[in-house]
């Protein structure tokens, strides 16, 4: 049986490659994002799946995005 700390791992893994996926099909570059009040140093972090995002940053993606916030997590 997988350990809580290897699952929360996957689960930011999967949610970091769909930030990534999705940015990419809206054809939004990295460094766009500032343009959504995002740092460029921080939202790479998200995107590498070294930070672990708030509610209020998946929020903020999600407009960013005009997505729903589930999307982060298919």
């Amino acid at each position: 049986m997988a350990s809580i700390e290897s699952k929360y791992q996957k689960l930011m893994l999967r949610i970091a490659e769909n930030i990534k996926r999705i940015r990419k099909a809206k054809g939004l570059s990295q460094r766009k994002m500032e343009d959504f009040g995002f740092d460029l140093r921080n939202y790479q972090r998200l995107e590498a799946g070294d930070h672990s995002p708030s509610l209020y940053t998946l929020h903020k993606l999600a407009v960013a995005f005009r997505v729903e916030i589930s999307e982060f997590f298919k």
